[in-house]
Formats: C-alpha cells, structure tokens, sequence
C-alpha cells in the first residue's frame, strides 16, 4: 500500500499543517481519478478503434468516448453496425457466439430469431438483405467477432499501470 507522508508535529500549527496537507491531497485525488479515467478511456478508444473488423470503415469511424468529470466514469460508444459485428447474428452467430455470456443476457441478445428467418430449399436458413447495388443477397449471419468485449479485456489488464502512473 502507497503512503503519503505529511510532514507535521503535534503542536497546535503542526496539527493545522497537517491538516492542510490532507485537504491538499484530497483535492488532488479528485484531479488524479479523472486523469485515470481519461487516460484509460483514451486508450480504450485507441484500442477498439485497431482492432474493429474492416469493412466500409462506418464501424471504426462511429467508436469515440467521452468522460464525466462529475462522477470519475467514462464510456466508449461503438456505434452504426458495431453490434452486430460484436455479438454475430443468424445461424452463424448462434454457431459462433460472444465469448460473454452475460453480456448475451444483459443485451437480450437473440441468433436467428425474427419473422425474415427462413429455410431455403438446398437446407441453408438465413434471409435476405438489399445490398446497395439494389439488388438482394442472402445470408445466413456472421460469427461474432467481440471487440468491444476485447477492449474492456485489454483495459482491465493496463488500469493498475495507469493507476500508479498518476499517483508518481
């Protein structure tokens, strides 16, 4: 455990100084978790962003976060498509899942359900999609393909680095 050592003796100016350098670090401490949380929300975006699947671009372009000062939180959106591409849909999704099965509970998250769900005659199940040349496609989903679930992953193993960088 870290300490900080407030120089002081036990007169009555000494305990006042002492008490003043606990007021100074307290207010500090507010200043030091909002550099923590920035930082790290920081690199989240940093991360997520490199390793975002490729397709249009709209995906990695939609990531971004932002920091609430008031409460010591950060969050980081993926937004567009980006769910889909974290937790899969269709048959192949069903297949090849998220990693996270309570981020699947907490997101209600369901494969190849819905009315557009369908077996063709050759056995696939799937639907179809207006691809942009305005003509259809069909699909039967993709694998999940979780970076979000990675970015928190790569966060969780950085924060105590990040955290005793602000406190030297």
């Amino acid at each position: 455990m870290a300490t900080k050592r407030i120089k002081g003796d036990l007169s009555y100016e000494g305990i006042g100084k002492i008490i003043d350098g606990l007021k100074k670090y307290r207010d500090g401490l507010d200043d030091k978790c909002n550099q923590i949380v920035e930082e790290l929300m920081n690199m989240g975006v940093e991360y997520a962003k490199s390793i975002c699947p490729v397709d249009t671009g709209e995906a990695r372009e939609s990531i971004y976060g932002f920091v609430d000062g008031a409460d010591h939180t950060a969050t980081i959106i993926a937004g567009g498509h980006c769910i889909y591409i974290e937790f899969g849909t269709g048959v192949v999704g069903a297949d090849k899942s998220h990693p996270s099965p309570e981020w699947i509970a907490f997101m209600k998250w369901a494969y190849g359900s819905g009315g557009t769900i369908f077996t063709t005659k050759d056995g696939r199940t799937g639907w179809y999609y207006p691809a942009d040349d305005g003509t259809w496609r069909f699909t039967e989903g993709m694998p999940s393909r979780p970076f979000m679930y990675q970015t928190l992953q790569y966060l969780r193993r950085q924060k105590l680095k990040v955290t005793k960088g602000a406190f030297k």
